[in-house]
């Protein structure tokens, strides 16, 4: 199985996934595709999940297949879509209700599936034969559970959290939690950005700051004050400030240790 995560944000998509397979010997291989038409005017990414990667990778190739040869001059992204759908219905057709293996209510592959043309961009993910459009954000494989939860977390927080940068930031850290946590996600983070404009790029400004680490850091001094806290047993306002104010002081330290990272981040910016 494997993690995988896709965002809508406010300049195009953004996909981020484990690199874990696990077949007789385990490898670190990329799970994400992506595909440019001759012509420069439209593209398909793909995310993909599945026991066996086989199949989600000759599902997307006839995806792919099914839509490169269109005039993209002309279609609508509904087209693409629908060309898209029609080619992962025959391949279901084909490999997937016919397999031995495939128990009834069993979901045998998941895809994320990002469509550009012209400018526009949607993202979709698969449910058997159909491809439903997400509006911000959707997580598949067996950590998608865990990538939701602090996927709503960051979304509560920050109920406007729609940029690039916000993308970035937290599905890098959904991904690395699952593939910390769950035994069947591995491997390193992998990412790919999809810009309204086409342009495509592997790395989020702030995956480097503040990043993954710098969020772990901040898990472990915050765990450390809520324990201190909860050791106050007199004196509470004035054991209590000195708490926070030493919360603070370890955040500040961490920060400053970050510097290289942020150095990095302006100099991506220039």
């Amino acid at each position: 199985m494997t993690i995988a995560v896709g965002f809508v944000h406010d300049k195009g998509l953004l996909f981020c996934a484990d690199t874990k397979v696990s077949t007789n010997i385990k490898t670190n291989e990329s799970k994400i595709a992506h595909f440019l038409s001759d012509d420069t005017l439209c593209s398909l990414t793909f995310a993909m999940s599945s026991t066996d990667l086989n199949f989600p990778r000759n599902a997307v190739e006839r995806c792919w297949n099914a839509v490169k040869g269109m005039d993209f001059k002309k279609l609508s992204i509904d087209a693409v879509h629908d060309a898209a759908e029609f080619a992962l219905a025959e391949f279901y057709r084909d490999h997937i209700y016919p397999h031995p293996d495939r128990a009834p209510d069993g979901i045998f592959l998941e895809l994320l599936v990002g469509i550009w043309l012209r400018g526009e961009t949607r993202l979709y993910v698969s449910h058997e034969t159909v491809l439903n459009l997400v509006d911000h954000y959707e997580c598949i494989g067996s950590g998608a559970y865990l990538a939701k939860y602090l996927i709503r977390q960051y979304l509560r927080a920050n109920i406007s959290a729609t940029s690039e940068q916000d993308a970035g930031l937290i599905a890098n850290y959904a991904v690395g939690q699952a593939i910390e946590y769950d035994e069947s996600c591995g491997g390193e983070a992998e990412m790919l950005i999809l810009r309204n404009g086409g342009s495509v790029d592997s790395i989020c400004p702030s995956v480097l700051y503040p990043g993954f680490q710098f969020m772990s850091n901040f898990e472990s001094i915050k765990w450390r004050m809520l324990h201190d806290l909860a050791q106050v047993t007199d004196d509470y306002e004035a054991n209590t400030d000195q708490i926070i104010q030493n919360f603070g002081a370890a955040l500040r330290i961490m920060n400053n240790a970050s510097k290289f990272e942020f150095d990095s981040f302006r100099r991506i910016k220039e």
